[in-house]
């Protein structure tokens, strides 16, 4: 193994190209065999990124949420074809609104919305449908809780027929609700006995104190795509609706180490680092299978993920060919909107976590490179 290639790809994007700083770190079978970090944690103060700073990881948490999902699936709570309303009524009665030339047109939906909808995000939330949910979720002082946003998201109209197609959206923080109505226990509360602590993760949180955020976390940036440069935005998760709510699809503040572990125990089968199983390889090999038909693949069209189908909230390798990839089939994991990207093949026991901390994030670019120098590395 010879990870110098690896190494100077994060410099160079760091030094030459449009990101401010990154860290990762990879495992290969149970050891750690590469950590760096490049460029900065503050770029106008000069400050180094050490590697342990921490970032919002945004849509990595969809993996834990449906990693949470799956350890109830493991106890017998329930199917994953069973209807979301046999433990949420709230979903009883969904609207499906239909496009037509006309207009947007309101109907009783024809299929009810199963739980795999929500791990396979085949539910028909998209991304928007939460703005008028907030307002409905809102109490008195302004709060909201995950079990509240998800009765307001079961009032707001579908934009297709659950089952049809793929849509990226808030189905993964309906799953959180979920897990909270099936296992008694608030959901941040629930992660971090299940996943947290038998992972050893100690630096992951679903919420903080906002001073406790600006003394540990790298800055934030956004890429402009006019001036094609990153700028300094404020250190605030646009998806997060409060401190009563724990966002299954979006809200965890974490580290590279910690996820690096986190993906450490996926990769070994299930089994933390502290010996603790946190799932069992049979469920890990049926969250990485390519739970979409060819209809729902139609919309599934992101330009990196060419090559991949998607799992039970998870991207999955399925081709090679398209993909042009080192990695196996089977391959899994996923990214998060300000850079973060977590690979994890159990076949080879291979952990890899990526991080920077920029929205507008560049992973077309950055992901696929990442993965394949990764391999190459191993390989040498």
């Amino acid at each position: 193994m010879d990870f110098k290639d690896l190494e100077k790809f994060q410099d160079w994007m760091s030094d030459e190209w449009r990101i401010p700083g990154s860290s990762a770190i990879a495992y290969y079978k149970g050891k750690e065999v590469y950590r760096h970090s490049s460029g900065y944690a503050d770029v106008e103060s000069g400050k180094r990124m050490q590697g342990d700073e921490m970032m919002f990881m945004y849509s990595i948490t969809k993996t834990i949420t449906s990693l949470c999902g799956l350890q109830l699936l493991e106890r017998g709570l329930f199917d994953l074809n069973d209807p979301l309303d046999f433990y949420m009524p709230e979903f009883s009665d969904m609207t499906v609104n239909h496009r037509t030339e006309d207009g947007v047109r309101p109907a009783k939906a024809e299929n009810r919305i199963r739980v795999r909808d929500l791990f396979c995000m085949t539910s028909g939330y998209d991304y928007g449908t939460e703005k008028d949910a907030i307002k409905a979720a809102k109490d008195e002082n302004g709060n909201i809780s995950t079990a509240d946003m998800a009765k307001a998201l079961a009032a707001t109209p579908l934009i297709f027929e659950p089952g049809k197609y793929w849509c990226y959206g808030m189905s993964h923080d309906i799953l959180a609700a979920f897990v909270e109505k099936i296992s008694g226990e608030r959901f941040a509360d629930y992660v971090k006995r299940h996943v947290f602590e038998p992972v050893g993760m100690k630096d992951s949180y679903f919420h903080l104190p906002q001073s406790e955020i600006e003394r540990r976390m790298a800055s934030k940036y956004n890429f402009n795509d006019t001036t094609c440069k990153y700028e300094k935005i404020p250190l605030h998760n646009y998806m997060v609706f409060g401190d009563e709510y724990d966002s299954g699809g979006a809200g965890l503040l974490s580290t590279v180490p910690d996820l690096a572990l986190y993906a450490r125990t996926l990769a070994a089968g299930g089994v933390s680092p502290l010996g603790e199983r946190i799932i069992t390889r049979r469920s890990i090999d049926l969250w990485r299978l390519n739970w979409l038909n060819d209809e729902q693949m139609s919309t599934f069209d992101w330009g990196q993920l060419v090559g991949y189908g998607y799992g039970l909230g998870v991207r999955t390798h399925v081709d090679r060919v398209k993909s042009g990839g080192l990695s196996p089939l089977g391959e899994f994991g996923w990214s998060g909107a300000a850079g973060a990207y977590i690979l994890v093949d159990p076949e080879n026991d291979v952990a890899f976590f990526y991080a920077h901390h920029m929205l507008n994030n560049q992973e077309y670019f950055t992901t696929p490179r990442l993965r394949n120098l990764l391999y190459a590395c191993l390989s040498k």
